[in-house]
């Protein structure tokens, strides 16, 4: 074992022994994290950045006055572990949180996990990486562009994590992403993400996105513009734009969400038609893949729509507490750890229908490819999602006690990035510059489920934490208006 892994282990250790012994600490979890990682940077004309570094550091969340707080630090001094325990502790004192937080103290988990890579992502040097990124945008060569621009990144990441209630646990992952968009001069930028935690594999499959998304760009590209429907409208959505909805709304279903006044859905609730169903799963070597959560609990899978109906909200150890569920590995670490983790989905699964893609678009106005960022109509829902929140769960009610009724939460504008007017089942010219109107009910208007699925990956932020999602789902026909961007 290097010397960097051994300092990182033993100062994991040395933190874990100081909180155990420090009175004001309920209780607290440490990470000791070794991390070799790549970044590089690819555009049109050649590689811009490229780098290779190794990044040592360690997490704690510690419980003190019953409430929960999260530091990360890059040093493994003592004086500087000390600093930051000192600094949580006072953070928990300080919160004046009114529900106290609840953990685990009596389960306790010890396990090892190698993560998913037959072939670790560090094995493979930067210039291959590098020359796997340019050979990508190569297949846009024919395009005529304003601008191409590529950030590929991968972390062979090695952590440890202990509490002190006595878990240990020790996984490896492999987690590559590449993020590139297309800027076409005569339309709009095709933007892409994927991600693996598959190793070196992914360098082999990551070509074929590039090739896709140039396909798309052509396509687009070659559309002329056309004139949006107004109003309700019938609307099919591609498996890619479906999984970026269904991410959306798993957002609703995470418990703290609720506990700030968020949700428009509980648990019972219909949200949509009764062949609809959703799992939040671990898929080996997906993207968004853990084997244990910051919490050391095994990820298991969770159904949370059955039937149409909400079945089970995601939990963290504290809110299955609040509401006498069990928790099934959702407190998701943020990617870099530098942030806490949070209550998110792992890898949502939407199950097929009996649709094939000419039925989805039979009678529909318009079939959109890909969505924008969501735009929140509600500002307290924006400002909340967006702004930093403690890594306690339950200081969400407190937030919820201290605000007003909201009651467009839960609605947004989706603009549309890739979209298509269509005339008979075909496309009939490009659609720019609308967006679909989203509000809780408009799931419920789903009336055809299609037969075949697709993967989307991405990272989005929760209260200043990236996270990783990636939701497989197929394709579905609803209504809902269509009105100009903001």
């Amino acid at each position: 074992m290097s010397d960097e892994r051994e300092d990182v282990l033993d100062a994991m250790d040395w933190l874990l022994d100081s909180l155990e012994d420090d009175d004001a600490v309920s209780y607290a979890e440490v990470g000791g994290v070794y991390q070799e990682k790549t970044d590089l940077v690819v555009t049109g004309d050649g590689p811009r950045e490229t780098t290779e570094f190794t990044e040592t550091g360690v997490w704690l969340r510690v419980f003190a006055d019953g409430a929960a707080d999260y530091r990360y630090t890059n040093s493994l001094e003592e004086e500087a572990l000390t600093d930051v325990a000192d600094r949580a502790i006072r953070s928990g004192e300080v919160l004046a949180q009114e529900e106290p937080g609840r953990f685990d103290a009596y389960t306790s988990h010890r396990g090892t996990h190698g993560g998913w890579a037959s072939e670790g992502i560090h094995t493979r040097d930067l210039e291959e990486k590098t020359s796997v990124v340019e050979a990508g945008l190569a297949a846009a060569d024919d395009l005529d562009l304003d601008r191409q621009w590529a950030n590929y990144s991968d972390a062979h990441v090695e952590e440890a994590v202990g509490t002190t209630t006595g878990s240990v646990v020790r996984t490896t992952l492999d987690r590559a992403r590449v993020d590139f968009s297309l800027t076409l001069a005569d339309g709009p930028k095709v933007s892409r993400h994927a991600g693996s935690t598959e190793g070196a594999a992914f360098l082999e499959e990551v070509t074929d996105v590039f090739e896709t998304a140039a396909a798309d760009a052509r396509a687009l590209s070659n559309a002329d513009s056309a004139d949006a429907p107004t109003g309700e409208t019938t609307v099919a959505l591609s498996p890619e734009a479906a999984g970026q909805l269904f991410h959306f709304v798993s957002h609703y279903l995470e418990a703290d969400t609720g506990y700030m006044g968020m949700s428009p859905y509980a648990v019972g609730d219909r949200i949509g038609p009764e062949d609809l169903a959703i799992e939040d799963a671990v898929h080996a070597g997906s993207w968004a893949a853990r084997a244990y959560d910051a919490e050391v609990k095994p990820t298991t899978p969770t159904q949370l729509v059955s039937n149409g109906r909400v079945e089970r909200l995601l939990h963290n150890t504290t809110t299955a507490a609040e509401e006498d569920a069990y928790p099934a590995g959702n407190s998701v670490p943020s990617l870099g750890f530098t942030e806490p983790p949070r209550i998110h989905a792992r890898h949502l699964e939407v199950a097929t229908g009996d649709a094939d893609a000419a039925a989805l678009r039979e009678d529909a106005d318009v079939y959109v490819e890909r969505f924008k960022k969501p735009w929140f109509r509600d500002e307290f829902e924006r400002v909340q999602r967006q702004g930093v929140f403690p890594a306690s769960a339950l200081y969400a009610k407190d937030i919820d006690r201290k605000s007003i009724d909201s009651p467009d939460c839960g609605s947004a504008e989706f603009p549309l990035a890739e979209a298509y007017r269509l005339e008979d089942g075909e496309r009939a010219g490009r659609l720019d510059g609308v967006s679909i109107e989203y509000a809780p009910d408009v799931l419920r208007t789903v009336s055809r489920i299609g037969e075949a699925r697709e993967t989307v990956t991405g990272t989005c932020e929760k209260h200043k934490s990236q996270i990783p999602f990636a939701v497989t789902a197929p394709g579905v026909r609803l209504d809902a208006p269509i009105v100009d961007e903001n």
